[in-house]
């Protein structure tokens, strides 16, 4: 398969961004308890928020999100077909984020609108050791319904790509209908934890998931820790490894664990100057798909993924510019 035959859809939270460069003490304040993950609030607490860090001169800065979104923008620029399978609401933020997808190569004929809910907002505090924390109001998102799902949605699909934040959906039954349709097509699935917050609500959901749909999972190494109920890579890798094909958990600084074709490969970091983690494992997947996708091994797939994360995590954003586009291309295509 060739990235001009490959088509991903992607069913994910549809969530415009609010970035903010913050000190410790900010977040020490407002978010206790809550540094690195991601806290869920209602709209009157984003918008709060958003006031204080106006008050101390902070303006966020706007940009189209959400862990599946900034996966599918990765694939997109790469080369792949994509779509998104996600809510937004009738506003203007809604109207922002199907145009800059479609703008970036993306499908957008299975965006779905709900009526009255805002489209989701993200308020990612970046902290100055380039970690981020996130304050969510999922909005439209939240009201993602199986009812909603049309046997168009998966049309042509080589790949259905997901997250764990759709566990927390007012309507649960709408992973298992989704999984269901990409099973019964015979489309393989890859899954994203998402956050250790997730993992630690829906663990017994997440690991039928795993064990009943799911080719290929992904996990950091917080959220690998809290599925798995240990701090070792290896058996943290060992416990996603036994109840999915190919497993992938992404350690930061220290590179990443692989299991796939019956191989543990660990995979070494790429150089970079942190500026800000926003996206960087949303990137990451992204190259390991786009390899995966070329039948690559397990060292290159993961080699593309490093490739990718880092470039993230050096720019201000989880959106890149094309300038750096252009060079990653160049330097993925050496890669397979």
């Amino acid at each position: 398969m060739n990235s001009q035959s490959a088509t991903v859809v992607g069913a994910g939270t549809a969530i415009v961004d609010l970035l903010a460069r913050v000190d410790d003490e900010f977040l020490a304040r407002e978010l206790p308890g809550g540094r690195g993950n991601t806290t869920w609030v209602e709209a009157a607490r984003l918008d709060e928020l958003i006031r204080h860090l106006r008050e101390r001169g902070i303006q966020p800065e706007k940009a189209p999100g959400g862990s599946t979104g900034n996966l599918l923008c990765g694939l997109s620029e790469l080369g792949c077909a994509t779509r998104f399978l996600g809510w937004l609401g009738l506003d203007d933020d809604g109207a922002y984020y199907r145009d800059t997808f479609a703008e970036s190569g993306g499908g957008i004929q299975s965006f779905k609108y709900h009526p009255s809910k805002h489209t989701g907002r993200c308020l990612s505090l970046v902290s100055p050791d380039a970690d981020r924390s996130m304050v969510t109001d999922l909005g439209a998102s939240a009201e993602m319904r199986a009812d909603g799902i049309l046997p168009s949605d998966l049309d042509g699909a080589n790949l259905l790509h997901t997250e764990g934040y759709l566990c927390g959906l007012n309507d649960r039954t709408f992973l298992p209908r989704l999984f269901e349709q990409a099973k019964n097509a015979g489309i393989p699935v890859s899954f994203d934890l998402a956050s250790y917050g997730i993992v630690r609500e829906c663990r017994d959901g997440i690991r039928k998931y795993l064990q009943d749909y799911v080719d290929i999972v992904f996990a950091n190494e917080l959220e690998a820790a809290e599925f798995a109920g240990t701090n070792d890579p290896e058996s943290m890798l060992g416990a996603l490894a036994k109840l999915c094909p190919v497993a992938a958990v992404k350690l930061g600084a220290l590179g990443s664990v692989v299991r796939m074709d019956g191989r543990t490969v660990r995979i070494a970091p790429e150089p970079a100057d942190p500026v800000d983690a926003t996206g960087a494992g949303d990137l990451w997947q992204a190259g390991f798909l786009f390899g995966w996708l070329h039948h690559a091994a397990p060292e290159v797939c993961g080699r593309i993924g490093s490739v990718l994360g880092a470039a993230a995590v050096s720019h201000f954003g989880a959106r890149l510019p094309e300038t750096d586009w252009r060079d990653l291309r160049a330097r993925v295509r050496a890669l397979l």
